[in-house]
């Protein structure tokens, strides 16, 4: 079985190459370089081992979002293989403006679809990747769409190059600033919290609009079982209590929250401001109309549905027929137009629970239960149709 070399290069320049990794280029036979050819052209090429050793020169660090990995998957019944580490460029950029990255979140957004908001959200630290569509800009001007122009940016570009260029300013200013197509960022917020921390009612500005009790918000967050990628819907956002601990709960996620009334949204977006919920984009419109152009949620939460409850969950289930819903009732009339949309449209598995809550309240020396308006909470999959 014939050798092959995989060379971590560094972020580019040739004085980045590792003493070992030189010597080894030295008596090579065949010498490839992922920054000199397309990696399908590279992949190819390796079908046919070649007398003696092969290497492989690609860029970084070959255990940090490296090609590496489809080698080893795709050529280790072919070749012999040895890896031999490099300097990646986010410990090239971390050195340079010495912010260590053993606490910071890392993403790589270089040819990859992924949004740069959630891990600045709630991240004190992070680096990033960028390149193709996410180039370093329009990262910069995500950021401030969603309330994050504050957060202090520095990029790299060229790195290790002479013309190695490293900016900091904070992405408001950065914003039109052209970068090159392969920089590295390292995004500082120091206002980011901790998505882990539930939220109670009084942790939230108030005002006309309804808003889930953080007891019922709690259960129907846990029965809905939001994941940290996770995209989901909430549909009757009101102050947006449910849609900030949802943005928590999906922290490297989305959370698309609907709501008809203007008074409402501009509620929600405080509270979701407030509560550094960055991860939000809050919709001024009805359901399921306002559900179309946008992403396929994985998770959808049903607080108020203004009489479209069966529309609702149809749409939903078409954007996703294995979605999974939970919708709250206090109605008997809700309850029965939330179980017939589930029956109708193939949501299968539903779970139905009643939840009765009372709260101390003093009355002169003595603390009364008072007891709150039943709730159900209703659970379905789809997929049974």
């Amino acid at each position: 079985m014939e050798k092959l070399l995989v060379l971590g290069s560094g972020p580019g320049d040739e004085s980045m190459l590792a003493g070992k990794a030189k010597d080894m280029l030295k008596t090579a036979q065949r010498i490839l370089n992922t920054r000199e050819m397309p990696l399908a052209e590279l992949l190819l090429s390796l079908k046919t081992p070649v007398k003696g050793e092969t290497a492989v020169l690609v860029s970084g660090d070959c255990g940090f979002f490296s090609v590496t990995k489809t080698i080893i998957k795709d050529f280790s019944n072919t070749y012999e293989i040895e890896v031999i580490p490099g300097v990646s460029s986010v410990q090239y950029l971390s050195a340079k403006i010495k912010v260590p990255y053993d606490d910071a979140a890392i993403i790589s957004l270089h040819g990859k679809d992924g949004n740069i908001v959630p891990k600045a959200a709630y991240n004190k630290s992070v680096f990033a990747l960028t390149g193709g569509a996410n180039g370093a800009g329009e990262i910069c001007r995500t950021l401030c769409h969603y309330g994050l122009g504050s957060v202090v940016v520095s990029v790299g570009e060229r790195l290790s190059y002479p013309d190695e260029r490293i900016v900091t300013d904070t992405a408001a200013n950065l914003k039109h600033t052209e970068f090159g197509g392969l920089s590295v960022m390292h995004i500082k917020n120091p206002a980011a919290v901790n998505p882990h921390i539930p939220l109670n009612d009084s942790d939230f500005i108030r005002g006309e609009a309804p808003m889930t009790k953080q007891e019922v918000r709690w259960l129907s967050i846990q029965k809905l079982g939001v994941l940290p990628r996770d995209v989901v819907c909430d549909i009757g956002a009101g102050t947006g209590s449910v849609a900030v601990e949802m943005a928590r709960k999906a922290f490297d996620g989305f959370v698309y929250a609907i709501e008809s009334k203007q008074d409402a949204c501009a509620l929600a977006r405080k509270n979701a401001a407030k509560h550094g919920a960055f991860n939000i984009e809050i919709i001024n419109g009805e359901a399921p109309g306002a559900l179309e152009n946008r992403p396929a949620p994985d998770k959808a939460f049903i607080g108020g549905s203004s009489g479209n409850m069966d529309g609702i969950i149809k749409k939903l289930v078409s954007l996703n027929p294995n979605i999974k819903i939970v919708a709250t009732a206090i109605t008997l009339q809700t309850l029965h137009s939330i179980t017939e949309g589930f029956e109708n449209h193939g949501v299968a598995n539903t779970d139905i629970i009643c939840v009765n809550i009372a709260a101390s309240k003093k009355t002169g020396g003595y603390d009364m239960m008072m007891a709150q308006n039943p709730v159900y909470i209703i659970t379905g999959i789809g997929g049974a149709a």
